[in-house]
Parts: structure tokens; sequence; C-alpha cells
């Protein structure tokens, strides 16, 4: 921070690698969960802004995208800032992450950056913490028997974590994935992180419907692939994460819980065309955050299935990178550039010409 004249002015950011970014939220799990709790309840409160994410594609690459998702939120402190995030499936195959990301974290003294940061991390958290909220205010079982997977990727390790950490305690975790060798990485991962945890794989994302109360999807399919949850247990809990994954004519037999209608019924998710296909979106009970301020119930019946669909909202990846920010400073983490932004003028002071003394014509 400089001070010149009346004005206080900071003009440099904190840059932060994606070790860094995970050195600032490791064994985070309770502090996480209630930072996006409060994100969702500011939310359904009416102090956040969520814009529509734009996405950047090409035609000639039609499963791959750029994603940029702005949000500000009020949760006792402004923040505000820009996810850019990029999913190119094409590069598991050869061995890279299927998307990357950054996130910058904006001012709102006066809307400078003040904060750069690798965000897969950050995404891995709040994806992880907003699945275990969901399961902890939707799902009626409370001490966790089974958890089942649908997707073994990095996005369901975080959200098995973050779970195990929720319910506190290990359980049973049924896991699928459509390439075999996916779901023993993933069982070796899991036994790292929770050795206690009694892994077993299924032999379809059906098995695993009908054997698991508490069932987690994130996949990267395009088209939708589950076509029935009629065999799930009583009072199952199916958390959508990549909302993708259902038959729309499916979700409409069950209860519906949103993180944000507008969002999640966009860019041909399970939900948009259902809604394209009845021509409203009365199936969608309610968000998460109505259940979190007690406007609506958390379960329709208790006895039936819920599905959550999270699109993702990026005032959660704002609100973490919020903390990381802070913690990272605290810490003395992460790479300072006190010049980043022009310094400003004192008051009164004239700004420095860029483009010589004469005045534009």
């Amino acid at each position: 921070m400089i001070k010149r004249g009346k004005l206080v002015i900071e003009d440099g950011i904190l840059v932060l690698s994606r070790g860094q970014v995970a050195a600032c939220l490791a064994d985070r799990y309770e502090e996480l969960l209630m930072t996006v709790r409060s994100a969702y309840e500011a939310h359904a409160a009416g102090a956040a802004s969520v814009p529509f994410s734009l996405f950047l594609t090409d035609p000639s690459r039609p499963g791959d995208r750029i994603v940029g998702m702005p949000a500000s939120l009020r949760t006792g402190e402004e923040v505000a800032g820009m996810k850019w995030i990029s999913s190119f499936p094409g590069n598991v195959s050869s061995g890279k992450d299927r998307a990357s990301s950054v996130i910058a974290v904006n001012s709102l003294t006066d809307g400078r950056v003040t904060a750069l940061m690798e965000g897969s991390e950050v995404n891995f958290a709040r994806t992880g913490a907003s699945a275990a909220l969901a399961a902890r205010t939707l799902h009626t079982e409370n001490r966790l028997s089974t958890l089942g997977v649908i997707g073994c990727g990095p996005i369901n390790l975080a959200i098995v974590r973050h779970i195990l950490a929720a319910y506190e305690h290990d359980c049973r975790i049924l896991l699928f994935d459509a390439v075999e060798e996916r779901a023993d990485a993933f069982a070796a991962r899991v036994r790292a992180v929770a050795p206690a945890a009694r892994t077993e794989k299924a032999r379809s994302a059906d098995a695993v419907l009908g054997a698991a109360p508490l069932v987690s999807i994130a996949t990267n399919t395009r088209q939708p692939h589950i076509t029935s949850l009629a065999e799930c247990p009583p009072g199952a809990t199916v958390l959508h994460m990549s909302v993708r994954d259902i038959a729309p004519e499916e979700l409409a037999r069950h209860d519906n819980v949103v993180d944000d209608p507008d969002h999640v019924c966009r860019v041909n998710t399970s939900l948009h065309l259902l809604e394209q296909s009845l021509g409203h979106r009365d199936f969608v009970r309610c968000t998460l955050g109505d259940v979190l301020l007690g406007r609506s119930a958390p379960r329709r019946d208790p006895e039936g299935v819920l599905v959550y669909s999270q699109f993702g909202l990026a005032m959660l990846d704002v609100a973490v990178a919020a903390q990381v920010q802070e913690r990272a400073r605290k810490n003395g983490i992460g790479t300072p550039i006190p010049d980043f932004h022009h310094a400003g003028v004192t008051a009164g002071q004239a700004p420095d010409r860029l483009f010589g003394d004469q005045e534009p014509a």
C-alpha cells in the first residue's frame, strides 16, 4: 500500500501458485463449508451478484470451452472477482488435467485486482464443500452408511474428502467409472487420504444408484446417460454435480433442489432440456439457499428421491479465493508484485500523458 497525497493507492497484487493455494486450504473442511454456506445464504437474501457465465467455444472443437465467471457478494465484507476456467477433455489422454483456471480477486473500494491465483484448488475446495453442505442439509441419514460415486475424477475425489469430513466418520464408498483404470486409481487415492474408508467398485452406474443412499455424480458427459432413478433406496439423495447426466424426463419424477434455477437451466443441462420440453421450470422446488434460510423444507418426501443439481456459482470461488488471499498475506505466502498497477495521481495533479503532450483532435 502506497500513500500519495490524499489518496491511498494499492498498486500491487499478490500472485499465488497452485501449491501455495493448496497450502492455504489444507484441512480446513468445516471452515470452507461455512464459507460456502454464507455465500449461498447471501445469494438467497439478494446480497450477491452472479451474472451468467460467458462461454468461449470453437465449432471445430465442440468438446472444448473456456468460460468467464464473474461474481460479487456481501457476507460481512464485500468481495468480487472473476474465474476464468477452461475445459479441454482431450487433455486427459495426454496426462494433463481436463480443466485449468485462474481467479482474479478485486477490491470493491477502488476496483483494482488485488490477487491472482491458480484456480483449480479453489474449485476443488468449493465444489467439495458445497456438495458436503448439500448432503448435510438435504440428506436424511445422519450417519452415512454408503457413499456412491459415479465418475472417478478429481472433482469427486474432493467431494469424497469433504463429505467424509462433514460426517466425521469413514464409510463404504461404492464407485463406478466408464474407464476401469480410473476407478482403480481413484480407489487408491481415496485410501491414501482416508485409510479407514472401504472402497468397492460397482459394475455400473445403476448398481451405484441402487445401493447407495447418497450418490455424487461428477462426469464430463455432454449427454444424459442415467435413464432411471427407480432403484434408488427410499430417501436417497443424488448430488447431480455435472448437471448433464440424468435424463430430463426422469428428473421430472423426483424432488429437485438447485443452487440457482437461472444458471442451472442453461447451456443444455438436463434441467435446461426438461424446461425446453415442458415450457416451464416448475419442477424445481427450491434452492439450497432457500433451505438454509428456512424458507423451504429440506425434502418434499422423506421416502422419495431428491436430486440436487449444482451448476457451480462463481460467488463460491470468489468467496474462497478471498479467504485464500487473506490467509496468504497473513502467513507471507505468495509472490507480491508491488508495481503491477499504475501508481495513480495525487489530488489535483494531472495524469501522465502516454502519447505526448498534444490534446486529442
